[in-house]
């Protein structure tokens, strides 16, 4: 982790809201990916990143380890977008695979313009879909997924690795 995000998590922790926002802004577009890949649409998603950040905020003092801010705060965000699915009595949706573009972003945007892996994509169970794109969109290793999703490492790289094998298959 850079030195300024660590310096900015410690004036954080000190109440400094500037240091947070800026922060916040490192993080957003990946936090929104994922809030509106949980949540199917972008209104409930920019609510559950809201409320997740909030949180955050108000949490901050909480965090152990200022290195694993961005596992912390998708964690919240995991968690905060579990509960309101729950409250409305759905499952994770898979979004359309139209949808699939505001998901992706940068150096991968060319490569997920395949209408074919959109598709097989969206043919993965949401877990499974979602350990693959956080792994891609957030750089996200095995180890901190485990964190957000509270599962061993070897359980997401077994998770990771079939879902991997199955899309090689559907894109064959």
């Amino acid at each position: 982790m850079e030195k300024d995000l660590v310096a900015l998590i410690e004036r954080s922790k000190q109440g400094d809201s500037r240091a947070f926002s800026e922060i916040y802004s490192v993080y957003a577009m990946d936090l929104y990916r994922y809030a509106l890949y949980m949540m199917g649409n972008p209104q409930d998603a920019e609510d559950a990143v809201q409320e997740a950040v909030f949180s955050a905020w108000r949490n901050i003092h909480n965090l152990r380890e200022d290195a694993s801010f961005k596992v912390w705060i998708f964690k919240i965000l995991s968690n905060r977008c579990k509960t309101e699915l729950m409250k409305k009595n759905k499952a994770p949706d898979i979004l359309p695979v139209e949808e699939y573009e505001f998901l992706i972003d940068g150096e991968y945007e060319e490569s997920f313009n395949s209408a074919e892996l959109k598709e097989a994509l969206s043919s993965l169970t949401p877990p499974d879909a979602q350990i693959i794109l956080l792994s891609i969109i957030g750089g996200f290793k095995s180890y901190e997924l485990a964190e957000i999703y509270n599962m061993d490492p070897a359980t997401i790289r077994s998770r990771q690795k079939r879902a991997l094998e199955k899309l090689k298959i559907l894109l064959s």
